[in-house]
This record gives structure tokens, sequence and C-alpha cells, in this order.
């Protein structure tokens, strides 16, 4: 594996990296006093809340909390992983990415996966051509043709055809290669066989487009019905999905994504107009697939089988989704007949009606209590009870938000136990302030005013002088955020506000940097440092009251030390 890319390179790549620039070429921008504005490209709205500083490389909106830096945009907008935004960056530069690993480590690895990736490409054309060519490929073009696939999605979906036989693939794929991609099984005695023999492929492509597994499914009898690529450095099951790059090709934002389980349901939907299907890689629904989908739509219906299998599959989907389902998303259940699969079924109904079917299907919060209260009488109290037992750990899963409480409500209502409690989260953020009574906003403290400014301004850390240091490093109720910011300022002189959210990246602090990088201090850029100056000022006299007060009461308790007498006489000076 090639070594972590070192974050002096991450800090100086976005400091070089010019953010206005890069996303005036993807979301035209116009100039709005210091910030540049549009219509926010990650949701729907009429009014420009999309704001970008080019001082700052950061950009947030302010419909809908979106924000980062250009590492972020590219990951959300581009839908690149980390490190592919990272290399996108750098070669838009002309630099390479560093590695903290040899060379020699780097490079074999690199090749190695483009390997992977060039090779499956590769093989991905030839069970293509092999569907129009090879003599056996026939009974595959009528199984397809009696399934209604036309040659077009055929194509779309480049479909293929492995031959049968224990050797299929031409001696020009390299067999080292082949059994690393897992299209050949090695032998004990040397060499190996086809993994896929006489089957209808279907190459499993990710968001870039770049073929990364393969599904193949018998064309007569057999078992398994269906056989998928195992896992490889380029294939992971529980973080793909069949027809993503399919879907993005038609529709860049969809208004949902359908989920079924199956290739040919993909096939059968995009053959009737349904394009906004995908496929789980015959594993369950996992937490990153829902992660994966919800970058590209807002609501995700799950759609399998009628029977037993499927509803179960169902019920999993719903466990996995829980930890993503915040405010703003939307998860439903479209319930088929039993003796039917979403292929059989808009085959035999047609799209207008399976579109019919989908508009009713059943909300999130219906489906959940209407599964887990089918086997209970709620006229008990028994029955109720039991409701309370089952749904109240799977709903404390659910991210803080109105969703999770209207949840709680409902459960409240359906077992008639008005003190249902769930566990709090600690997701709080730090310095939130109550709203008076009479309606007036609050003052915020001098700490918080500090640490907006300071991430705002990073190159205030100059106006801090080691006393004061001292002073906001002894402020423990931040919950280690100011001496984690302050010893990085410290060690990256110059550093921007973009490079220090991408420093807090995945931390325990990420939320609470991104908020205050984005709070409006209503402070002209040209008073700011004199107001950062009176709030330093402002910390500093608070904490010396406290820690004035606390000296009288040790006083008044058991006295004082030498040294706390002098450090309480030189506080009452200076007071």
């Amino acid at each position: 594996m090639p070594g972590r890319i070192p974050r002096e390179f991450i800090d100086d790549l976005i400091a070089r990296i010019d953010l206005v620039d890069l996303i005036d070429v993807r979301v035209p921008l116009k100039k709005a006093g210091a910030n540049y504005k549009a219509c926010c490209p990650f949701h729907t709205e009429k009014t420009p809340s999309f704001n970008v500083n080019r001082e700052k490389q950061y950009y947030h909106c302010f419909g809908c909390g979106a924000s980062g830096n250009a590492i972020s945009f590219l990951m959300d907008y581009e839908r690149q992983s980390f490190t592919e935004a990272v290399e996108s960056l750098a070669e838009s530069l002309g630099v390479t990415v560093p590695r903290e690993s040899s060379q020699h480590e780097r490079q074999d690895h690199d090749q190695g996966i483009r390997a992977l990736y060039d090779l499956q490409g590769a093989v991905a054309r030839f069970y293509a051509r092999q569907l129009r060519e090879h003599s056996e490929a026939r009974r595959a073009v009528d199984y397809l043709k009696a399934r209604g696939v036309s040659g077009e999605i055929a194509k779309k979906y480049l479909l293929g055809y492995a031959q049968p036989g224990w050797r299929g693939l031409p001696s020009s794929f390299p067999l080292e290669q082949l059994q690393a991609a897992g299209l050949v099984v090695a032998r004990e005695q040397g060499g190996g066989y086809d993994r896929f023999r006489d089957r209808i492929m279907f190459p499993i492509r990710d968001r870039r487009g770049r073929v990364v597994g393969f599904g193949g499914r018998v064309i007569d009898q057999g078992a398994p019905k269906y056989l998928n690529s195992p896992e490889t450095p380029v294939f992971k099951k529980h973080k793909e999905v069949y027809g993503l790059y399919e879907m993005l090709e038609t529709m860049r934002k969809p208004e949902r994504i359908l989920v079924v389980e199956g290739y040919m349901d993909v096939i059968a939907l995009a053959q009737n107009g349904i394009s906004y299907t995908v496929a789980t890689l015959g594993t369950a629904t996992s937490s990153e697939h829902v992660d994966l989908l919800f970058r590209y739509a807002d609501e995700l219906v799950f759609c399998f089988d009628g029977d037993n299998a499927g509803q179960n599959a169902a019920w999993k989907a719903l466990e996995a989704s829980l930890p993503g389902l915040r405010d703003g998303r939307r998860i439903r259940f479209m319930i088929l007949p039993a003796s039917h699969d979403p292929d059989s079924l808009v085959r035999e109904e047609g799209a207008v009606k399976f579109a019919e079917r989908l508009a009713n299907a059943a909300p999130f919060s219906d489906y959940f209590f209407q599964r887990l209260g089918q086997q209970l009488d709620l006229r008990t109290i028994e029955g109720r009870a039991m409701l309370v037992e089952s749904a109240k750990p799977l709903i404390e899963k659910l991210p803080t938000g109105v969703f999770r409480e209207l949840m709680q409500s409902r459960l409240r209502e359906l077992s008639g136990h008005g003190q249902v409690q769930l566990a709090e989260k600690s997701a709080k953020l730090l310095f939130r302030h109550k709203q008076p009574a009479s309606g007036k906003r609050s003052r915020p403290s001098a700490l918080r005013v500090v640490l907006a400014l300071l991430l705002q301004n990073p190159d205030f850390f100059r106006l801090i002088d080691p006393e004061t240091r001292m002073h906001l490093e002894g402020f423990d109720r931040a919950g280690g955020l100011v001496k984690k910011l302050l010893a990085l300022l410290d060690e990256r002189r110059g550093i921007s506000n973009g490079g220090i959210l991408e420093r807090f990246r995945g931390e325990p602090e990420e939320g609470q940097v991104k908020t205050l990088s984005a709070w409006e201090t209503l402070v002209p850029p040209e008073g700011a440092e004199a107001e950062f100056s009176d709030a330093l000022k402002q910390f500093c006299r608070q904490r010396a009251a406290e820690r004035l007060e606390l000296l009288f009461g040790r006083e008044v308790n058991g006295g004082l030390t030498q040294a706390e007498r002098e450090e309480m006489r030189r506080l009452l000076r200076e007071k």
C-alpha cells in the first residue's frame, strides 16, 4: 500500500490553489463584495446563498450548510475520494503527490492498481465482443431479448458473454493479473481456470466509469444463479453498487435513487425508462452504500423482492440507514407482491403502473413501526412494552434532529407511554448560547469571537503573546480545540483557513471548526484585527476574574500558599 500523503504537502497544495478559479469553471460565480456567490451546487435554490472566499480558501452555503476547501469541493462535486481530489489538485499545478514511503513501493502499488483497472476494462470489452460474435452467444442474446433488453441498453451497460470452457480468456491477458482480479482461479498444480463460464456478464463500474468487478448470470440451469467477482484491491462489495455510473451519466442529480437487489432488475427498469436505479452486489445494504447514494440524491427508495428473503433484506437496509438518516434525507420502502421482483413486475405491469407503486412507497417511519408491530398486539400492555423495547435502541441510532424527535414522539403515541426517553447524544456545538426570553440575541462569548476571528484570519496568531496563550490553553471547556488550533498555527505559520479545515478533517472538532469558520462576526475586514485584540483582552480579564474568585475561595476555606498569595496580590493590582 502507498504511504500517507504528507500533511505539509496538503497544506501547501491548498495554499497554492485558487478556490474561486477551481469552482468558477464548474459553477459560475459572481463577485459580491469580498466574496463570490452562486446558487448552491449541492441543493436546489433560487436565491444564491453559496459563498466562496478567495483569501481564506473556503466556501460555505448558508442554505444547506455545505462548506469546506478545495479538496472538500472536489470530493462532493466531482464525487472523488480524498486521495483522488488531492491528486487532481496536484495535477492541475503540475506537481507529483509525494508519499511517506519509498518511491519504489509507491510506484509498484500505483502501477499494480492501474494495471487492474486497465485489465478489467479490456476484459469487459472482450466479453462485450463475445456477446456479438461468439457462436455460443446466441443463447445469451435470445435470453436478453426475451427479457425485453434492447441493443442500446446492452451497449449502455456494457453487457457481455463469457464463453463455455475452462479457459476462454485470451492468453494475451497476463495470467498473474487475471488471478489478482479474480477472473481466473488458480489451480494447486499450476495455471488456472476462468471463474466465469457460459454466463451473461455484467461489468461493475465505479462512479468514475472504471470496471472494478463483474457479475455473471447463468443462461439455462445451473448454480449459483449469479456469481460475483471476489473482493480485490479495487473492488469492495460493501462500498460499490451496480448501475451508479450509468445512472449518473443519464442524470447528474436524480430526484431519487431506487435501490434493488439484482443486475437484471436494474437492466429491466432502465429498459422501461426508470434510469435512477442501482443494485447492491449480492450482499446486504451497508452504511457505506447509504452514505454513497445520499451524495447524489436526498431520497432513497428500497425496492426488494416481495418474499421473506426480500423483506429481510429491506429491514437490513433500514438498519444500515439509521446513522445516515439526518434531517433533509428521506427513505421509503416499496413493497412488491410476493410472487414478483422488480424485473418481473415492470415487464408484467409496465412502467406507468410501476411508477404509481413507486409514488405510493411507504415512508421510513410507517415501514419501521409496521414491521416492528406486525407480530405484536398493541392493545395489550405487554405488546406495547415489547414495541418500546425493540424500537428504542434503533431510534437512538438516528442522528440528533427533528426526525429523531418525531420518531420518539410516534413511539410514545403508539405505546401510550409518555415518558419514553432516548439516550442523549453528545453532538452539541461548542459555545452555543441560549436565546434570552426577550427574544434579543445574546452577545457571543469573548472566546467564541477569538476562535472565529482566528480561524478566519490565521495570521492573527502573531497577536497572541505567551501569557495570553497560556490563558487560552488553560480553558479546558473547549474540549481540546483551543490547544490543537494554537499548536497548528504555531507549527504552520501562514496556513490558510482552508488548510486549517483540512487538518481538522475527520477530527472530533471538525464540526466546531466549520461552524466557527462560517460564523458571521459582523465585523468589517478593516476592523477585524482590533476586534480580535479587544476580544483577547476581554477573555483574559474574564479568566483573571475567575482565577481571583477561586483564590478568594481557597483563602476562606483553607488558606493559600505563598505563591498563591503573591498571585492574588498581582491579580488585584492588575484589576
